[in-house]
């Protein structure tokens, strides 16, 4: 097909009828498969980026900045289209007067209503000097008025330039198009003018009337007859509207027959009436009047569990088409969960060491490791050559005196008072001469060694004393070579040299207020990655219902006035959510029974009537239906789903962390105690404290029996244990989802909720009143319309910035009448 200049060219189709696909391709945002198209001589396939220059666009979905105003949306695009200064400054201006957003160009985009946006659209798409403007569905989403204005606009602007428009609406396709194409399934059925198609394809006129109470139907259908002839056919008959079809040739009479229904409207019981040509397709669409079966009612348990399976199925699809659901409620619990259980699992701070042998064995060399033993005589080394291992190396020939002079220097540093035959000089000799000698370079290096013994003695009396040199990076090494030694002296006593000494560290048993001190930490610290496991599982939760009330859609409140109860929404989002804990609830549980976790599967504590798992699974159990309640009550403080999932992790972590945190640190302290005692059955108001404030508890049960600090027969659920916890929690779990459940409720009474959000007063200026508007609002005044379907008295609407919506509208609508 061809599209001509200073014209505007329909592209006319059902939905799904290719029209978006088609300009896309012409654009250049989708390829084309095959073929190829010209603008102004020029190859979508060659010249696509040549064709754009001069190109102008309306998308069927805006496609705009939220951070921009309306001005300076044009301005941004007024200046890629090359404007510049004061042109630039005329264009965005003559654009904003000609679309009539004059009052809102330094609105930001996101706060325009949607006719408003089509419009800035439409804008963008005209603003410059663009020779070809494609449009597609300019006008959707826009009232009449804006509508027409809009229609008004893309005439005005044709001139010059090829706009090809896309719409479903065929009154907007013969008002605007210099010729229409009519598309379907892909394909391009039929192009032409307004006029050559309905010659070709029309079926005739519609012709409707709007009908009174007293309305004679027979009486108006002969009426009809008579003026037209009896090709005339019954298009419909329901309610307040009858509808004819009339020949398409015989226009001629309509003239006449209309002046004479204008006389006796009254007689014939006729409110309003209009014409249009109808098509083909308004033909096959149109076949009479359609009959209501009328159904059995259904039982209130019936279509409760209909829409409770319906809103099941959809949290069930929205949650496989948004993965966060599963990592924050299943994935991210049980990572941290798994921490948790690790960490108490592992933890040996309230254990007794164990007692270690000590021996060169434990150094990296083993009983290789280098041993330096540096003798005064050599008499001395033979003294205790039974403790040379197979590296140690011995050197003599340190003599007395061992420096020439009292102030030597040793490695760059002067010493003072040295003798030449103390202990000190003699093993400042001894270090040097290790040094200086490399002692073990060839097998290993000279830090390799971990002790060293400097020998001095008196020949004479057979009597020496040695120093001991110890590398300290070595935990026991002092201990290890002063063995060594006493092994070596004991064997050349006895002439025995099988004799062996050991040695070996023994730590003091944990004391038992040590044992309580290590167990809280470890505990307390695995509550806390519990805490955090179901911190997370809540972000999971809250988002959903959040995206399910915005006041973009409010998809909350179509179900609702679709039929859906207030009972199946909250019951079906509870069933789901209730569900996915279960994932992470259930694997905690078995990972803490499989595992044996002993401080929560109670098999040390013989002595308890209940078992620390027993009161585990049952606090488990009751925080999952607490939890969920808990968060249903915190959605209604979010309007933004994206921010909720932070800040509903951010709440519960302060609920439960930091107030276990807290409780715990006051209950150290004696000063504390009552207060903290006191505090709780606050602080237990939040279900994340109870389950961390529980798992504490329970984990501590078998060590406070063994050391007396509870009786043997002391319950797991007792309140000394976490029989409050259970308690609170299982009234949360039933006070919560009817709190959030009554707000709701609350909520759906206008006078409640108009007294929560009250409306500012604003004065109304002066207006005029229709004189039909007066009748209809005197009517419903009078008490005339009672008996209607529908009956607004003085509905008047006004927003926060003081923009009054509705003005004290009066209007009736009786039953059978479509409005």
């Amino acid at each position: 097909m061809t599209m001509y200049k200073n014209q505007i060219t329909c592209l006319l189709g059902h939905n799904g009828a290719g029209k978006t696909t088609l300009i896309s391709m012409l654009t250049g945002m989708i390829p084309a498969s095959s073929g190829d198209a010209t603008v102004n001589g020029l190859s979508l396939n060659g010249d696509l980026n040549e064709i754009r220059r001069s190109l102008g666009m309306c998308p069927q979905h805006d496609v705009l900045y939220t951070e921009l105003t309306v001005q300076e949306h044009l301005m941004f695009y007024g200046k890629i289209k090359g404007y510049t200064g004061k042109a630039l400054e005329l264009e965005v201006e003559q654009k904003i007067v000609e679309v009539g957003l004059t009052e809102k160009r330094h609105v930001y985009s996101n706060e325009l209503s949607g006719g408003m946006k089509r419009k800035l659209s439409l804008a963008i798409a005209l603003l410059g000097d663009s020779k070809i403007v494609f449009l597609d569905e300019p006008t959707s989403g826009m009232d009449p008025y804006s509508r027409r204005s809009s229609w008004e606009i893309i005439m005005n602007n044709r001139y010059n330039r090829i706009v090809v428009l896309t719409t479903h609406f065929m009154d907007e396709a013969d008002i605007l198009g210099d010729r229409i194409a009519i598309m379907a399934e892909g394909e391009l059925r039929c192009c032409g003018s307004s006029l050559f198609l309905k010659n070709r394809y029309g079926a005739g006129y519609n012709f409707s009337l709007v009908k009174t109470d007293h309305c004679n139907t027979p009486a108006l259908i002969d009426f009809v007859q008579t003026h037209i002839g009896d090709d005339v056919k019954v298009l419909s008959n329901v309610g307040t509207e009858i509808s004819f079809q009339l020949p398409l040739d015989c226009s001629h009479l309509f003239g006449k027959m209309f002046a004479e229904l204008d006389l006796q409207l009254d007689m014939l019981g006729v409110l309003s009436y209009e014409t249009d040509p109808t098509t083909d397709k308004k033909k096959l669409a149109g076949g009479g009047a359609y009959k209501l079966t009328d159904h059995a009612p259904s039982s209130p348990l019936t279509m409760f569990l209909i829409h409770f399976v319906a809103l099941f199925k959809k949290r069930f699809r929205s949650a496989k088409r948004d993965k966060r659901v599963v990592i924050f409620g299943t994935v991210l619990p049980i990572v941290f969960l798994v921490l948790g259980i690790a960490l108490l699992k592992g933890s040996s701070l309230n254990r007794n060491d164990p007692v270690i042998q000590l021996s060169s064995d434990k150094f990296p060399l083993k009983s290789d490791t280098p041993l330096p033993v540096l003798c005064q005589s050599d008499w001395l080394c033979d003294s205790v050559n039974q403790i040379a291992t197979a590296k140690a190396q011995t050197f003599t020939g340190i003599e007395s005196p061992v420096y020439p002079s009292s102030t030597p220097s040793v490695f760059g540093v002067q010493y003072a008072n040295i003798s030449g035959t103390d202990a000190n000089g003699f093993c400042l000799r001894a270090g040097e001469e290790i040094f200086k000698r490399g002692y073990g370079k060839v097998d290993a290096p000279v830090q390799g060694q971990y002790g060293g013994y400097v020998l001095m003695g008196d020949s004479k009396t057979r009597s020496f004393g040695y120093n001991l040199a110890v590398n300290t990076s070595a935990l026991h090494a002092s201990i290890v070579y002063k063995a060594m030694m006493d092994e070596a002296l004991y064997r050349t006593i006895t002439s025995n040299s099988n004799v062996k000494l050991t040695c070996s560290d023994a730590p003091l048993p944990l004391t038992d207020a040590t044992k309580i001190m290590f167990t809280t930490i470890v505990s307390f610290t695995t509550s806390v990655f519990v805490v955090l496991a179901f911190a997370y599982f809540t972000a999971s939760v809250v988002p959903y219902l959040v995206n399910e009330k915005p006041p973009s859609h409010n998809s909350k409140h179509q179900q609702l006035v679709s039929g859906v109860s207030l009972p199946a929404f909250w019951v079906s989002n509870f069933a789901w959510d209730l569900l996915l804990y279960s994932v992470p609830c259930v694997f905690g549980l078995l990972a803490i029974y499989l595992f044996d976790i002993t401080p929560f599967t109670g098999r040390e504590c013989t002595s308890c009537t209940a078992t620390p798992f027993a009161a585990l699974i049952v606090v488990f159990v009751l925080f999952g239906f607490a939890i969920i309640g808990f968060c249903y009550v915190l959605s209604y403080l979010f309007v933004d789903s994206a921010s909720s999932q932070t800040y509903i992790i951010m709440i519960n972590v302060l609920f439960g962390t930091i107030l276990m945190t807290t409780s715990v640190i006051l209950d150290i302290m004696d000063s504390t105690k009552d207060i903290n005692a006191t505090l709780k059955f606050i602080w237990r108001l939040s279900p994340l404290f109870c389950v961390g404030n529980g798992l504490n508890s329970i984990s501590l049960i078998t060590i406070k029996i063994a050391l007396g600090l509870l009786k043997k027969d002391t319950s797991a659920f007792s309140t000394s244990v976490c029989g409050w916890e259970i308690a609170y929690l299982a009234m949360e779990a039933v006070l919560f989802p009817l709190i959030a459940i009554g707000i709701d409720y609350a909520l759906s009474f206008p006078k409640i909720k108009a007294k929560i959000t009250k409306d500012p007063q604003v004065e109304d200026g002066p207006y005029e009143v229709d004189e039909d508007v007066q009748k209809e609002q005197d009517r419903v005044a009078s008490g005339a319309a009672d008996k209607d379907a529908v009956v607004m008295k003085n509905l008047r609407k006004v927003y926060k910035g003081g923009k009054v919506g509705v003005v004290n509208l009066s209007l009736a609508l009786p039953k059978g009448e479509c409005f």
